[in-house]
């Protein structure tokens, strides 16, 4: 099957999960499920922008053609720190001290610095002409009450949370985070730092899903290993269908003798969307659908080394896991760039090419990030994207511009 039509039967299965609400401090890198509209003004009243003096600015109309040693002198009628309200007039020829944020009084309709007077006891000296709105941020200049301040689907980063706290919000219905069991197969896999016997080698898609699971929002539930066992591999796999929303599997899926994951979704009913798709490397992949209950759960069977397990996450897991968090923007983040090289391959099947990237010009630039085989991990820490080497190409000169998916990570 091809990648395009892979990916699509993927993302034809996401569907948003129940909403939940939440308090605003929780809710970073949440989905919103509703629109969002500002219950007051923002600002809520006229305030300073400055420490200064709340005065009429048509006290200070005289200064426009005077001397620089001429001044107006204004009355000084009180002080008004930010949270504290004046209740009388600014009347002609008095001022106000004010506060940072504090509210602009009646009556005045410019603030001047007050490090541009001269202060005494009870009057200051302004020497220039001080221009109407001046150093006033108006009641409702960046958003009107009502107005809309968070759309569904968005994503919430720490500027849409603040907006909110601003606009009277305490809290916000959010989309559920997916609920994900992975499962790690192999006999020859053994516990970071435990140690090694003969034929044995350190697991470590482990540590790398559960990496790649923190950088979504979806919620990691269980992680565990199993043996090459049909009977240890159904019972987990059972186990996972009750409790989860995805269940992610390393190894097991290609067409050995002890590649038992696809006969375990088999033996629990499981139905297979696809198995197999041309691309390099997860060639081997597997995608299941599960009925619990009315609830859906499902399957990637990722491949068992790592390279392929990073490429099949951020191609097809991460999408998967977007959509159904609500987000609108669930595909990769595309770009164009240019080969600093040649790239040579078999056809038949699409490569991800590990690149680094470079911005030359105003154009980006892709160069290979290292070896390329799926059981390779040292060029992963070098890799800013994804190159899309087209499956029905063999040789691509340097120079050939191509399709890139950036890396979130």
């Amino acid at each position: 099957m091809a990648f395009e039509k892979a990916r699509q039967l993927v993302l034809e299965q996401a569907t948003p999960l129940g909403r939940e609400k939440i308090r605003i401090e929780a809710a970073l890198r949440r989905v919103a499920a509703y629109e969002i509209k500002a219950k007051i003004p923002l600002p809520p009243f006229t305030n300073s922008a400055v420490d200064g003096y709340a005065l009429r600015s048509e006290d200070t109309q005289a200064l426009r053609a005077a001397s620089p040693t001429s001044f107006v002198q204004l009355r000084l009628l009180a002080e008004q720190r930010a949270g504290a309200f004046f209740k009388g007039w600014v009347k002609p020829g008095t001022a106000l001290k004010l506060m940072t944020g504090a509210s602009v009084p009646r009556g005045a309709d410019a603030v001047i610095p007050r490090e541009e007077v001269e202060a005494g006891a009870n009057h200051i000296r302004v020497k220039r002409e001080v221009k109407k709105g001046e150093n006033i941020r108006l009641a409702g200049e960046d958003i009107r009450p009502g107005q809309t301040i968070i759309q569904p689907g968005t994503c919430l980063q720490p500027a849409h949370l603040a907006l909110m706290a601003a606009a009277g919000w305490k809290e916000i219905s959010v989309y559920r985070q997916p609920k994900v069991t992975v499962i790690i197969t192999g006999d020859e896999l053994c516990p970071p730092g435990e140690p090694l016997k003969k034929g044995q080698i350190y697991d470590s898609n482990s540590t790398l899903l559960q990496a790649l699971i923190k950088t979504t929002e979806a919620e990691l539930i269980a992680l565990k290993r199993v043996k090459d066992n049909l009977a240890s591999l159904t019972s987990a796999l059972k186990k996972a269908i009750l409790a989860s929303d995805i269940i992610l599997t390393s190894g097991g899926v290609s067409v050995g003798d002890y590649d038992l994951v696809r006969v375990a979704a088999q033996k629990l009913s499981g139905r297979q969307i696809f198995w197999q798709v041309a691309q390099k490397p997860a060639k081997p992949l597997a995608f299941y659908l599960f009925r619990h209950n009315r609830n859906k759960v499902f399957l990637f069977g990722l491949p068992g080394n790592p390279g392929a397990v990073a490429v099949a996450f951020e191609e097809y897991v991460r999408p998967f896991i977007k959509k159904m968090m609500g987000r609108s923007d669930f595909l990769p983040r595309e770009i164009e760039a240019t080969l600093t090289h040649a790239v040579k391959k078999k056809k038949g099947r699409l490569n991800f090419l590990r690149v680094r990237l470079q911005l030359s010009g105003g154009d980006w630039r892709a160069t290979s990030a290292g070896a390329q085989e799926s059981g390779i991990i040292s060029s992963l820490t070098e890799t800013h994207g994804l190159a899309l080497i087209p499956a029905e190409s063999d040789f691509l000169p340097e120079g050939t511009k191509v399709k890139v998916h950036l890396l979130e990570w």
